[in-house]
């Protein structure tokens, strides 16, 4: 009878534990390269002026941005994903106080905005970790959150005023942004047949953007394609 039992028992325990495994880990968890494109939108928050003002000199604006990722198997199907990514996003600039300060100049008095934004390239670098959970054998859903860090590598103000178009720099010491910033990205994801992706993710900016006195700063929200090879 011990024996008997000693069996049934060592018959369980095998049992549990590839049960388990088809639960909480894959046997295709390998490490290999991905790529990502994604549209992007950018969300400024108000400049605060002081502890008391705040204005909505930036709006909300579209843009792209294209990387590649290496992705790492931890334990189960907890995994990392480093990557790099070159982003290129916009900002609107409120046409109504950019009219305000072109009033104040004697020569530029009279003129109007017609066209008013802030774009920027910049090249960032998130550390992401997450969990696939394998829902059927062809679709896993991804859950992943880490740091972002980015650096603006180049960052412009464009006005149209009447007929004329101007170009200013927003980043080095004329400008008015930061080229340093670090987000905290959070979003979910599917995997189809192992290759095919597809996200959605937002981003909370953890630095202030605005230079001197001024304080703001910028969130994003991402769809994203890729495919994992």
């Amino acid at each position: 009878m011990k024996k008997i039992l000693l069996s049934i028992i060592a018959m369980a325990a095998s049992f549990a534990t590839l049960s388990a495994q088809s639960i909480f880990s894959s046997s295709d968890n390998r490490a290999g390269l991905g790529i990502r494109l994604s549209y992007e939108l950018s969300c400024p928050g108000d400049v605060k002026l002081n502890d008391l003002l705040k204005s909505e000199i930036y709006g909300n604006g579209s843009g792209i941005n294209a990387g590649v990722v290496y992705h790492i198997p931890v334990i189960y199907n907890f995994y990392f994903e480093p990557g790099v990514t070159l982003a290129y996003n916009t900002y609107s600039l409120n046409k109504s106080l950019v009219d305000g300060a072109l009033d104040q100049d004697p020569d530029l008095n009279g003129l109007t905005v017609t066209n008013a934004s802030v774009r920027m390239w910049n090249l960032r670098l998130p550390i992401i970790g997450g969990y696939r959970f394998d829902v059927l054998p062809f679709l896993g859903i991804n859950v992943f959150t880490g740091p972002e860090f980015q650096l603006g590598l180049s960052g412009k103000n464009h006005l149209k005023i009447s007929s004329l178009n101007v170009s200013e720099g927003a980043y080095g010491d004329d400008g008015q942004l930061n080229r340093v910033d670090i987000k905290w990205r959070i979003g979910v994801g599917v995997t189809l047949n192992k290759h095919i992706y597809g996200a959605v993710s937002g981003a909370v900016g953890l630095c202030d953007q605005a230079k001197d006195d001024l304080k703001m700063h910028s969130n994003l929200f991402d769809i994203t394609v890729g495919y994992n090879f």
